[in-house]
């Protein structure tokens, strides 16, 4: 398409790629978190693990809202909704059957020293199957952006009319005049939806926050452009918050009694969770700011990155575990570990992804493209 937006497939490529190293480090996190598997506690990983953490899921969802933009454009309401039980429901359906209950096999494996393979269909815990028990793995993304997608659609139908009306009668936008720090603080939209409901840890009101964000706000060219001119202020100020605050996360604290105080402990604690959430959203708007400026491209590698980054994200927390499982036990060294499950795991995943887009029934059950 000619006025298709590289940069937001390039940088949707980019996070996707990230996800094989940031769930492989899962296996060495230092929180006490044991995941499916897990090695042995290392700090380096763990800090990277945080620092992504900070603009990985939150830049996917919006990139998302700002994508859905132009797709109900292109196909109005009832094509938008088609394509969205074909892309998304579709193989979250069949990965959950077929893909994800090895992750959970190996849990309880890894755990119990045996499990069924189906037990995973007959136990339910917290949804997050790290002891074995029922889940939608990394397809919770798939399941959260298809009930945000068809929960918003009233209301993006709504807007797409009222704002065809108002082009029409010759009146601008009132986004594109909307002032830079007003978008900044509207990044704390999600932490409201976090706080009001999360389900074991991960708030569908904080994605759809993102999701309309990046549906509102970001479509705009002026917008967009503002995003572009300040990516390195943005961008500073990202590097910043995180560092510091991934520093203030991996010191211990010697006197943390202050946090017990029924107000101040309170507020302050408010205040900690703003900053982060802000930290977020600078993240994702200079990851943006920069893509527009640098990734705004396609070639022959980009655009096979770009298509196979679907299957990539369906495939590659699997193969993770598994690949992650044997070498556990075959490699004592955890800085052996690491590289051996990332480098393993891109192997197997792009084989696998090169070998399920070639069947054409099961390709249309995993959402690819041939």
């Amino acid at each position: 398409m000619e006025n298709r937006k590289h940069y937001l497939d390039n940088l949707r490529t980019f996070a996707v790629l990230m996800l094989f190293a940031q769930h492989s480090f899962m296996l060495f996190n230092n929180w006490g978190e044991t995941w499916y598997i897990h090695s042995t506690d290392l700090l380096l990983p763990s800090i990277l693990k945080n620092i992504n953490s900070f603009w990985m899921m939150p830049l996917l969802f919006t990139i998302a809202g700002i994508s859905s933009r132009y797709a109900l454009e292109r196909r109005g309401p009832g094509g938008y909704a088609k394509e969205r039980v074909k892309k998304l429901l579709v193989p979250l359906v069949f990965g959950v059957l077929l893909i994800v209950p090895v992750q959970s096999y190996i849990a309880g494996t890894f755990r119990n020293g045996h499990a069924g393979y189906f037990d995973s269909f007959t136990r339910l815990t917290d949804l997050r199957g790290y002891d074995g028990a029922f889940t939608v793995g990394q397809l919770w993304f798939l399941l959260y952006l298809f009930v945000i997608a068809m929960v918003s659609l009233p209301l993006l139908q709504l807007h797409q009319t009222k704002l065809k009306a108002r082009l029409n009668s010759g009146k601008g936008t009132l986004v594109e005049k909307l002032p830079f720090a007003v978008l900044i603080v509207l990044g704390l939209l999600p932490l409201a939806g976090r706080l009001i409901f999360d389900i074991s840890g991960i708030s569908p009101l904080e994605y759809l926050a993102y999701f309309l964000l990046g549906y509102f706000f970001l479509t705009n060219d002026n917008v967009m452009a503002k995003l572009e001119k300040h990516r390195f202020v943005l961008l500073g100020f990202f590097v910043i918050a995180a560092g510091s605050f991934t520093y203030l996360f991996n010191t211990p604290v010697r006197d943390d009694s202050w946090l017990l105080q029924p107000v101040i402990g309170e507020v302050i604690l408010f205040i900690i969770a703003m900053l982060v959430q802000l930290t977020s959203w600078l993240a994702a708007l200079a990851l943006l700011g920069l893509a527009r400026h640098y990734l705004d491209f396609r070639g022959k590698v980009s655009d096979y990155l770009s298509k196979s980054s679907f299957g990539v994200y369906m495939f590659h927390q699997s193969w993770i575990v598994i690949a992650g499982y044997f070498i556990i036990k075959t490699v004592g060294n955890p800085w052996a570990q690491l590289p051996l499950v990332i480098l393993s795991v891109i192997i197997l995943t792009y084989l696998t992804y090169e070998i399920v887009r070639r069947i054409p029934g099961v390709r249309w059950l995993f959402g690819l493209k041939k």
